[in-house]
């Protein structure tokens, strides 16, 4: 017969005494590792850069044959024919600059996040419009103190043009401006507010929002300091009046484009003409074959 006094085995209840190799200890903070974060990489694309190349070469000649163009009007004494040259020569002048700066700033802007540290090529020059000059920055996450965002307002009421900047405040004092992008139409190529975020998260940072404060696109061109009116913050409602105010003129604008449209039509008709012939094409004298 079995003894009846014997002890049975009572379970365990709750965890045991060596906790299980995947638990982490409490006194060791949950980060992640540095190692787990892959690199990312931003640069404009060999299309993007060839055609902006092609496009450049391809203007030039016609661009430098304008001096010489004009140098011949002028000694031959047709000083009244080189206004309209002068004015082409003038717009002709602003496309290539503009496409000079898009092809350098294609060539040369890249942003690397390596897992301890960023390396980025970014243009020097103030404002949203990317200039000639560029510098490279190198730092390791852990010096950075802050990531921060902002957005900016360009124009009045009747073509406001919001932009978002971001920019990285290192340890040594030093800023790194990243870059703008606009609200209305974000660069896929250099997400710039994108581009903080990482930093902030790789630096186990937040990302702080500053709000949304005026500028004079004047003064942001010429590098002049904001003042104490620009600096002071736009409220949220201030931006929903702005934006209504351009709806309210875009409609306007495309509204009165249709009623001079409908009134050409009519006086088409009244006058039994073809529709879309207008009167100073009417007017104008038979070719001479």
């Amino acid at each position: 017969m079995a003894n009846s006094s014997a002890i049975e085995p009572v379970p365990e209840i709750g965890p045991s005494g060596t906790p299980p190799s995947s638990a982490q200890p409490l006194d060791q903070p949950n980060t992640a590792s540095s190692d787990s974060v892959e690199p990312e990489d931003y640069g404009a694309s060999t299309i993007r850069t060839t055609v902006f190349c092609l496009v450049f070469l391809l203007l030039l000649p016609f661009f430098a044959s304008l001096p010489a163009m004009i140098g011949m009007r002028a000694s031959a004494g047709l000083l009244g024919n080189n206004l309209g040259l002068l004015v082409l020569a003038a717009v002709f002048t602003g496309v290539m600059f503009l496409v000079f700066v898009e092809m350098m700033f294609s060539i040369r802007t890249r942003v690397h996040l390596g897992r301890e540290k960023v390396r980025m090529t970014l243009p020097s020059g103030r404002g949203p419009t990317p200039m000639l000059r560029y510098r490279t920055y190198e730092f390791p996450y852990d010096q950075v103190q802050s990531v921060e965002t902002r957005r900016e307002i360009y124009g009045g009421s009747v073509v406001p043009v919001l932009m978002k900047g971001a920019r990285v405040n290192l340890k040594d004092g030093s800023v790194v401006r990243l870059g703008y992008v606009s609200e209305a139409n974000d660069d896929p190529v250099f997400p710039y507010v994108d581009i903080a975020r990482k930093i902030a998260e790789r630096a186990r940072l937040p990302l702080i929002d500053r709000g949304s404060v005026r500028r004079s696109v004047r003064s942001k061109m010429m590098g002049i300091r904001a003042s104490d009116h620009e600096n002071t913050l736009v409220e949220d409602r201030e931006i929903a009046r702005l934006n209504a105010s351009h709806n309210t003129f875009m409609l306007a604008l495309i509204g009165i484009v249709l009623l001079l449209m409908l009134v050409g039509i009519a006086q088409d008709f009244a006058d039994g003409s073809p529709v879309g012939q207008t009167a100073w094409l009417s007017a104008l004298p038979p070719t001479v074959s």
